[in-house]
């Protein structure tokens, strides 16, 4: 046993993070949505003999899928919607390309509004991807339908599977994250009345490292406001658990407010539903005392971060925050990009587009890691190349090669969320069968295109690696706050000459932070690290939209007050630059000052 877990244990931490799968449950109606919607077009074209046609809605339906993640029911239909909306402009500028000279120039052209929208949200950074990549994906269609037709088909593929996930409305359910996280709250009740301790408590660490992989893992992807508020109730839940299992080791049993606090918490994690304010008892019991006060510190911290968004916040964050790092990203995805779409036409390749599809699907903004998307890429395409080259030799196209790609399509989903190579592999294999049923392929060529690609991407990031790095995050960290603190002042004391200009300043910062931040985490290098500054940041934004608000609302507020709170912030910043300590010190301080900022003025 120990001779085969040894090769295992030799892996550095970093690889064992960058190979496993995120252990995130199948989402059955995403998958559904997802084989109906590439599957369904693949069929009528048989029955037809459009086969052109089916391929363009198939490849449509893809778009859509790529785009739908698990969530709240709205946010999947405004996602998917948005997706699809720019995924058909940059497919129809793709095909309106006259020649390949052109197609490479408006790959250009859209590549820089793709990656601007990264700054704009989760939403539109994913919608400008797909605009990116859908519109190199149809810089290498041969078709002989019309322009209008081949947009139009293209564009129904994606409204198919936007009406599959409308009609799901019966049968939505609730996200990972929320149930991940609820589950923890289940298993600390069940702790108190296990017959078994020893394995209530290992039942609970399990609900614990589930909940900390769905939240980390899972958001693969720019984070929202949900998931920010579900980390945070990750995080603040840690007191409430040492709490409890103590208490569970000691024999007792916590008061009943207690138990019907954590049951309200578990159901408000899965509906989103705000908790009533906890009141502690008077109990002598120095455990039973830190439970409550650990509920207490919860419930506050998740009601505060309920609070709505202050009008015009949205506004201000979409129009301005183009940092120094967002138009380094730019620069990055253009030199490669040029790079790919030159070598191509240098070389007369015959298909040169999946080079530059390539660069773009590796280089997506605020999708972690570039080294380790690189290498999950090749991995990925080499097995999909292997296992679509095998299907195509062995299965005759038409009615024979279909089961397989619906098969795939139904895997696609849970790829796209648990691991960037194994999504690699599966979609490489299911476009490549997608394109065999329209016309001869050759699988390999897609093989040294990929390998081609993935070198430029690396050659590319290194070249620009100065520019792009940036300082660590600490140091990152120190200038948002000293930042943030000059807004707050200016907020607080009722300046409106150029509090403007510095809110927009200071939004611009913070994106930068967070930009840093996601690369950092998706890093399997540098996660755990990135991971221990995530909450902090959240609860530094909150920071800024409590003090717009107070602005906007033109709330007076007491001068010292204002300048004690001021001088809390550049205290901070000077130990950040000088003696960085925990980022939990710090977020707790930066949680007192938010929340003094954000209670009613008097």
């Amino acid at each position: 046993m120990t001779t085969r877990a040894l090769p295992i244990t030799l892996l550095p931490p970093w690889l064992l993070r960058m190979l496993r799968p995120a252990p995130i449950p199948a989402d059955w109606t995403r998958a559904c949505a997802a084989s109906i919607g590439v599957g369904l077009p693949q069929v009528a074209g048989l029955l037809t003999g459009r086969i052109d046609e089916a391929v363009l809605a198939s490849v449509g339906a893809l778009c859509a899928s790529f785009s739908d993640l698990t969530g709240s029911y709205g946010y999947r239909l405004r996602r998917v919607g948005l997706a699809a909306i720019l995924g058909a402009l940059g497919f129809a500028a793709g095909a309106a390309a006259p020649g390949p000279w052109w197609a490479a120039a408006i790959v250009l052209a859209v590549a820089v509004p793709s990656v601007l929208s990264s700054r704009m949200g989760d939403l539109w950074s994913s919608g400008g991807a797909h605009m990116l990549t859908f519109c190199v994906v149809a810089t290498g269609q041969r078709s002989a339908l019309p322009l209008g037709a081949q947009v139009w088909w293209f564009f129904a593929g994606e409204l198919l599977v936007l009406a599959i996930i409308a009609a799901t409305w019966p049968l939505r359910g609730t996200a990972p994250a929320r149930g991940a996280v609820a589950a923890v709250f289940d298993a600390t009740l069940r702790m108190f009345d296990a017959e078994s301790p020893i394995t209530a408590r290992q039942n609970l660490t399990k609900a614990l490292d589930n909940a900390h992989d769905v939240l980390v893992s899972g958001g693969s992807m720019s984070r929202s406001r949900v998931r920010d508020r579900l980390y945070l109730v990750y995080t603040y839940a840690t007191p409430i658990v040492e709490a409890s299992v103590s208490l569970a080791h000691s024999g007792k049993q916590p008061p009943e407010r207690a138990r019907e606090a954590l049951r309200e918490l578990a159901r408000c994690m899965r509906t989103g539903d705000l908790p009533p304010p906890y009141r502690p008892g008077s109990d002598e019991s120095p455990l039973v005392r830190a439970l409550d006060r650990g509920i207490a510190d919860l419930v506050a911290a998740f009601r505060r971060a309920k609070l709505p968004p202050v009008s015009g916040d949205h506004r201000e964050r979409f129009r301005l925050t183009f940092g120094r790092s967002t138009w380094a990203q730019v620069c990055r995805m253009l030199l490669c990009l040029a790079l790919a779409e030159g070598i191509g036409l240098a070389a007369g390749m015959d298909e040169p587009y999946w080079m530059a599809l390539t660069v773009a699907l590796v280089l997506k903004p605020n999708s972690g890691s570039v080294f380790a998307r690189t290498v999950l890429r090749a991995v990925g395409t080499v097995i999909g190349v292997l296992v679509a080259s095998a299907l195509i030799a062995l299965v005759p196209t038409g009615w024979l090669l279909l089961p397989f790609i619906v098969a795939l399509a139904a895997k696609l989903p849970e790829a796209l969320s648990r691991h960037y190579g194994l999504f690699t592999a599966v979609m490489t294999a299911l476009v490549l069968l997608q394109m065999s049923q329209s016309a001869q392929f050759f699988p390999a060529a897609r093989l040294v295109d990929t390998v081609v690609g993935c070198a430029i991407v690396l050659a590319g990031g290194f070249l620009l690696r100065p520019l792009h790095r940036g300082p660590a995050l600490p140091s990152r960290f120190a200038d948002a706050v000293e930042a943030v603190s000059e807004y707050v002042s200016q907020s607080l004391a009722g300046v409106r000459h150029g509090r403007q200009a510095l809110r927009r300043r200071t939004y611009r910062q913070l994106a930068d932070l967070r930009a840093a931040l996601q690369q950092e985490l998706m890093n399997p290098a540098t996660a755990a690290t990135a991971e221990s500054w995530w909450p902090a940041v959240i609860v530094l934004e909150r920071v800024v939209d409590a003090a717009t608000e107070k602005a906007v609302r033109n709330d007076a507020q007491d001068l010292q007050k204002a300048q004690r709170l001021v001088s809390t912030m550049r205290s901070t910043t000077r130990q950040l630059r000088t003696t960085p300590g925990s980022p939990a010190d710090f977020r707790d301080d930066l949680d007192r000052i938010y929340a003094r900022i954000a209670e009613p003025t008097p």
